[in-house]
């Protein structure tokens, strides 16, 4: 399984060529995003075609998390027999599935507590807490080894997360933010407390454009998120 980084800010991207929250998961048989924030589409078209893609999941319905499905709405109406798959959350905000033409996508209502296999993966949903329903995702293969990749997506701190990261290889975590930061994400210091309760490398990514932990993390060896890089799991 790789793991690219297609989009790594939030709220909104850092001034020049970057993108929010959007990341690449591939395998030999499968290729999803998890979130679709500003400048996704022009990273993921470097990265594959949309045919090649089987769905797109949605961890919650803020705009940097989902922005490009707008203009990847016009790019799908060139393949009208092939429907892109969209995992949303059950009964969230689901804005955007309001104002797309739908004759090109496929929504799929997923929650906290259910899991579903396209081709070789195997994604599972957890609660998580922020501003809006968001679902954290575990991502593994089919076959049922060990979970490879947690995706905490938006959250605040609370215990459960160091039960849900159990066992991951990687955990794409929303902890890059300063310590003791007041808003409805996590401090870098939080990313630290991760790193504590599993064996598995841990990426603080949802950066704010003005504020960056690397001097606090990479020294203890957690990885702050940069866009285009690689992860092979």
């Amino acid at each position: 399984m790789e793991l690219k980084l297609l989009g790594v800010y939030g709220p909104y991207p850092k001034a020049g060529n970057h993108a929010s929250s959007s990341y690449l998961v591939k395998t030999d048989r499968a290729k999803i995003v998890l979130d679709f924030g500003s400048g996704a589409l022009t990273r993921l078209l470097a990265e594959t075609s949309i045919e090649e893609l089987d769905g797109i999941v949605i961890s919650h319905a803020h705009f940097d998390h989902t922005s490009d499905l707008l203009p990847l709405n016009y790019l799908a109406e060139r393949y009208p027999d092939r429907k892109i798959k969209l995992y949303v959350p059950k009964d969230g905000d689901n804005w955007y599935l309001k104002i797309l033409n739908m004759n090109y996508f496929e929504a799929i209502e997923v929650d906290a507590g259910e899991s579903l296999e396209i081709k070789d993966l195997k994604l599972e949903f957890y609660p998580v807490r922020h501003t809006v329903k968001t679902l954290g995702v575990s991502v593994s293969t089919a076959r049922g080894d060990e979970s490879s990749l947690f995706y905490t997506s938006d959250t605040v701190w609370f215990p459960e997360l160091t039960e849900y990261i159990r066992g991951a290889k990687l955990v794409l975590a929303d902890a890059a933010k300063p310590e003791g930061f007041l808003g409805p994400h996590m401090g870098w210091d939080k990313a630290v407390v991760l790193s504590d309760a599993c064996d598995g490398k841990i990426v603080a990514t949802h950066l704010t454009p003005d504020y960056d932990p690397s001097d606090k993390l990479l020294p203890l060896g957690i990885d702050v998120a940069r866009e285009g890089a690689l992860y092979v799991l």
